[in-house]
């Protein structure tokens, strides 16, 4: 009978499946590890990217450009200020006019406050400032910066130069030149901000205004000429807009005004001491009056008390009398209608401001006379 031979195959021991379990350990460990990695990486990502979304929607994407300019300023183009919190980014804070939002959109919208929180699930950090910052992971703060101040957002300036149609400055018109603004003031309406230039055409709204496409109008009273431009104004910036009226409305003598001198008319009465001059409208519109100041030069120096218009009087004054230079103003506004022909007389010149002393004879005397229009004419007599 022939022996069963032992079977020469021989299991694991103990010890090699402990040695493959713990080999799998570590593999799956460091697998986890990666797959940690990853997706910190990735929440990193999403978050970076959703806090650039935010300062877009808070201050605009200055990458966004129409008609070869900047064309999106986010929420502080439209209402003027930063908002207090994130919730005016998708809501309007309080019925405010100028808010054109929603300024960003939910990655989800079954959860309404998906833009609010981060790709680790916390709320981002944001009190009205010009920073966004997310906690992190592993106490890694992050955080998004999109200006250095905030009126480098609400606070800029519009400055420029306004002329004629032939580079002329307005001169002793300026006042009759007003330049308006309107801007968001931050509080869901708007502010009209009013300025004059100088006698240099120079004119400035410094530190006043938001980011964003603003609407400027420069306007000529005596004629009612109105010139209406766009400013893109950047944030941290001057910007530089400038208006030139039609025409030679500021020619020589610095003349702004639709008066004109009827030529022949000046004369003299009364021993010299009474002036009488026409002028005529000759713009297309009615004029205001309410003051006029002559300039003359006279040896001895001269005074008058008495300035009438179309035969009544404006200006009656012998304590002190009017002198050359002087603003004399109206005891009522005078209107002269377009194309019409007015008389003004001059009256009771002397030779000393008050008291009693002798007439003055202006024979021989050239006069500059402004009115507050800003027409400026001149004669001899």
């Amino acid at each position: 009978m022939k022996q069963l031979r032992k079977s020469s195959e021989k299991g694991f021991t103990l010890i090699e499946v402990l040695l493959v379990v713990i080999v799998i350990g570590i593999l799956g460990a460091i697998a986890f590890k990666s797959m940690d990695v990853a997706l910190d990486n990735s929440r990193w990502d999403a978050t970076t990217q959703e806090m650039e979304k935010l300062s877009w929607a808070i201050a605009g994407n200055p990458d966004l450009f129409a008609n070869g300019v900047r064309s999106d300023f986010g929420y502080v183009g439209d209402v003027g200020s930063l908002p207090t919190n994130l919730d005016g980014l998708v809501a309007n804070p309080g019925g405010y006019a100028t808010w054109r939002g929603p300024y960003i959109q939910n990655d989800f919208t079954q959860n309404p406050n998906d833009y609010k929180t981060d790709g680790w699930g916390n709320l981002y950090t944001y009190a009205g400032g010009v920073a966004i910052t997310s906690s992190g992971s592993g106490g890694n703060p992050i955080t998004k910066q999109y200006a250095n101040a905030a009126a480098d957002l609400t606070s800029n300036t519009v400055q420029g130069v306004v002329t004629d149609g032939q580079g002329n400055a307005p001169g002793s018109s300026a006042a009759n030149v007003s330049i308006r603004i309107t801007y968001p003031n931050g509080t869901g309406g708007t502010t009209t901000a009013v300025t004059n230039p100088n006698a240099s055409g120079n004119y400035a709204f410094s530190g006043l205004i938001p980011q964003g496409v603003r609407t400027l109008a420069a306007v000529y009273a005596p004629t009612n000429d109105t010139l209406v431009r766009t400013a893109v104004v950047l944030p941290r910036s001057t910007t530089i807009l400038d208006f030139k009226f039609r025409g030679s409305l500021w020619g020589s003598g610095g003349s702004g005004g639709s008066l004109s001198y009827v030529s022949g008319t000046a004369s003299l009465t009364g021993g010299g001491q009474q002036l009488d001059f026409d002028v005529r409208n000759s713009g297309s519109s009615s004029v205001n009056v309410t003051s006029v100041k002559l300039t003359y030069s006279h040896t001895p120096a001269s005074y008058y008390e008495l300035v009438r218009w179309g035969g009544t009087t404006v200006a009656n004054q012998s304590n002190p009398r009017f002198g050359s230079t002087q603003t004399v103003s109206f005891s009522s506004s005078q209107t002269i209608a377009a194309g019409a022909t007015v008389t003004i007389e001059v009256q009771n010149f002397r030779e000393c401001q008050t008291g009693g002393c002798p007439g003055a004879n202006m024979a021989g005397t050239t006069f500059t006379v402004e009115f507050s229009d800003g027409s400026i004419i001149t004669f001899s007599v």
